[in-house]
């Protein structure tokens, strides 16, 4: 850096600062001393980084540092209305402490809160690196996108799930599709035949139709014997009524879904799950005791909320603030249980 200052007859904190791609030095500036770096070999010390990190951890409760973490939705905590978000935000939680980091969270739906005034605060706070928690904003069937415009060139920042869909950013999501792949897969091993998919069109909207997509196209190339093609029930709401006339008229033997309401609405109509017909859940709360002996899918969120903070703390070691130019977006898997909803036809 001393090299690089002498050169080009700046200072040393203007090189350090232009190495790090920090907002307060000019574009033309930055360009500058990137250009002469390249050119006199520079390489970046990821030893340093690592013993810088491994610094942060030891540092005590009081010397942590800032991360934000953004939540939206009617009030401060609706986000505690799923139990998958619950998990997001706990391992986030848990892996930014093991870090020497902890989050500081902002609900950007705060009454006179805005995008502007927020970017200012998180600024001023000295936080360079952004979670933004699941929009709990309800997306319309076009899929008109929710949308945030802090200043992001200040921040390293990953999106927790699809639902901001404007700017385009690095984000983590559940790999829905290939956890209806193996619903699937595990279902027809069981005997299953007749296979529906139920959702509601909000749970269908905001994971981009990821699960009901790979539930068509299962039904499209899998060559299984007896595969009845069922189409899909997917409504604003799914009442008892409804879910009753889409089991009956489709003579369904096991049928998917993720809807929180969908044991509610099954209890009245006299249908024992695992008896009279099967069922499997995509996104399982393995603590709730209404979800004792459902099969389906275990999402893994609390790893969830581990993998968006290392990539959060990964780009704010590596100075990689601003919108990517090639947004990354890493899937985690969820992992198959099978209980007593599930048994075996054969």
């Amino acid at each position: 850096m001393q090299d690089i200052a002498k050169l080009l007859n700046v200072s040393k904190m203007t090189v350090s600062l232009a190495l790090r791609n920090h907002p307060s030095i000019p574009e033309a500036t930055r360009t500058l001393v990137e250009d002469k770096a390249n050119e006199l070999g520079y390489q970046r010390n990821q030893e340093l980084s690592k013993y810088m990190a491994a610094m942060r951890r030891d540092r005590s409760e009081s010397n942590k540092l800032p991360i934000a973490y953004i939540t939206t939705g009617e009030t401060p905590d609706t986000w505690k209305k799923s139990h998958t978000q619950v998990l997001y935000r706990k391992g986030a939680h848990e892996q930014a402490d093991a870090y020497g980091y902890y989050l500081d969270e902002f609900w950007i739906d705060e009454p006179g809160m805005t995008a502007q005034r927020l970017s200012k605060i998180l600024w001023s706070r000295g936080i360079h690196g952004v979670l933004v928690h699941p929009f709990n904003r309800r997306i319309d069937p076009e899929l008109a996108a929710c949308s945030l415009s802090l200043d992001w060139d200040q921040f390293s920042t990953v999106v927790m799930s699809d639902t901001l869909l404007r700017p385009v950013l690095n984000r983590v999501i559940h790999a829905h599709y290939e956890s209806m792949m193996t619903t699937m897969n595990r279902l027809v091993e069981l005997g299953y035949r007749r296979i529906g998919y139920c959702m509601s069109e909000q749970n269908d909207l905001v994971t981009n139709r990821r699960w009901h997509a790979a539930y068509l196209v299962y039904l499209q190339t899998h060559q299984v014997s007896g595969l009845a093609p069922i189409p899909s029930l997917v409504e604003p709401e799914i009442d008892q009524h409804l879910l009753k006339k889409w089991l009956d008229k489709h003579r369904i033997d096991a049928f998917v879904s993720a809807s929180p309401n969908i044991l509610n609405t099954v209890q009245p109509l006299g249908l024992k799950l695992g008896q009279d017909i099967a069922y499997a859940d995509l996104d399982l709360d393995m603590q709730s005791p209404s979800h004792a002996g459902i099969s389906g899918i275990d999402q893994n969120s609390l790893h969830f909320g581990h993998a968006a903070v290392d990539l959060v703390i990964n780009g704010i070691l590596k100075n990689e603030h601003g919108l990517p130019q090639n947004p990354m977006t890493m899937q985690i898997e969820g992992a198959w249980c099978d209980r007593g909803t599930t048994p075996s036809k054969k």
